[in-house]
């Protein structure tokens, strides 16, 4: 019977496990739950939420990141409530990891720029519209200029959407660890900020 992990081996696992879904949505071959994230954020009339893809991940230093448009809802909360969660669910291993973050935008510096530079067309022709993110439109609109279609735009008209990105960097604070499985759950939490502490849970 394979031991129990280690809280220390837990935690480094988590780390792993959020490079592994990076690198293989990079490299685009197996498809895995921590490519996406639901971002919680605070409001003035309560709490919002919604998906967002992860970008790039610090393992040493406990940083992950995520791309939006620099006019979404979600920027403005974050400016005005400076804390968030990020909620990652990997079905196959039946694992939530809840990560607590002190998030910061980039636009204009050169942190938004590698970051563009890094993203394909495909990527990029998002950050093509000319609307703010809910805004109300008189038709169903679909995010990008409709003469594109479902063509994509060209490197030298990628660029125009330059102005309405952004990179949100994450500082993780703490890690909370679930797992589900029929011999039993495992909890626990693994906190950064402001002293390095890890403990078991109860589910």
């Amino acid at each position: 019977m394979t031991p129990a992990p280690s809280l220390a081996e837990l935690e480094a696992d988590c780390w792993q496990q959020l490079a592994t879904a990076l690198a293989q949505k990079q490299n685009r071959t197996e498809s895995h739950g921590f490519q996406t994230m639901t971002v919680a954020t605070c409001t003035h009339l309560g709490a919002d939420a919604r998906t967002v893809v992860l970008r790039q991940v610090d393992t040493d230093r406990k940083y992950v990141w995520f791309h939006t448009d620099a006019r979404a809802e979600k920027v403005i909360q974050l400016e005005a409530f400076p804390n968030a969660v990020l909620l990652l669910w990997d079905p196959a291993q039946q694992i939530q990891l809840r990560l607590t973050i002190e998030p910061r935008l980039h636009t204009d510096d050169h942190v938004a720029d590698d970051h563009w530079q890094k993203l394909w067309v495909g990527g990029r022709k998002q950050y093509l519209s000319a609307h703010t993110p809910g805004s109300v439109q008189p038709a169903p609109y679909p995010g990008f200029p409709p003469e594109l279609g479902e063509n994509l735009p060209s490197p030298e008209e990628s660029e125009a959407g330059r102005t309405n990105f952004a990179v949100i960097e994450c500082r993780v604070l703490a890690v909370d660890y679930l797992r589900l499985s029929r011999a039993g759950q495992t909890r626990a939490r693994f906190e950064y900020e402001p002293n390095e502490r890890f403990s078991w849970l109860a589910p």
